[in-house]
């Protein structure tokens, strides 16, 4: 969940750079974020159906995939369209990640042991921003917006193969 939210803050640490170097409006800038929300909004039931039917493992993994890609490719963009699609992109993996990994967590841990699996999943979150905000920040800095994205998609391709080869796909309500 931390890489979840990540690249999330990484788009406001990067906007005024990303704003010279594309020549984009400040009506621009703002859909950078609305092309996120809509990926995201516009696949999440589609997701949700497919997490209740097929291995949800393979989901997340797909969906933490697109994600890291599309911010990777977020940061090789020379031109507002294609950088509205690769937001687009990490919208659409993270809708799949989002609407699946709860009940999967769930599905992880006895209810005596839930919450808190839960809670340090949701912790992910806050960590992911500050870390997302400052990262990038510093990131920005050091060596450019380009390898602000670069540097927060890249650890999501591991995690790919993490999910993928270490961690087991639960039975559904086994443990309730």
């Amino acid at each position: 969940n931390l890489f979840n939210y990540l690249d999330r803050q990484v788009v406001p640490a990067v906007l005024t750079p990303i704003k010279e170097a594309l020549h984009l409006s400040d009506g621009c800038l703002g859909s950078i974020g609305t092309a996120f929300i809509l990926g995201y909004f516009l696949t999440a039931p589609f997701f949700g159906y497919l997490g209740d039917r097929l291995p949800r493992k393979r989901l997340i993994a797909f969906g933490v995939l697109v994600w890291s890609v599309g911010t990777v490719l977020s940061g090789s963009a020379h031109g507002y369209v294609e950088l509205i699609l690769y937001r687009v992109l990490v919208g659409l993996g993270e809708a799949s990640y989002g609407t699946i990994s709860p009940g999967w967590i769930a599905d992880l841990y006895p209810p005596e042991k839930r919450a808190g699996a839960l809670a340090f999943y949701s912790a992910g979150l806050n960590i992911g921003l500050l870390l997302g905000f400052f990262g990038g920040s510093w990131m920005l800095q050091h060596y450019g917006w380009r390898s602000a994205f670069i540097a927060s998609g890249a650890p999501g391709l591991l995690l790919v193969f993490l999910l993928l080869f270490t961690v087991r796909e639960p039975q559904r309500g086994a443990v309730d």
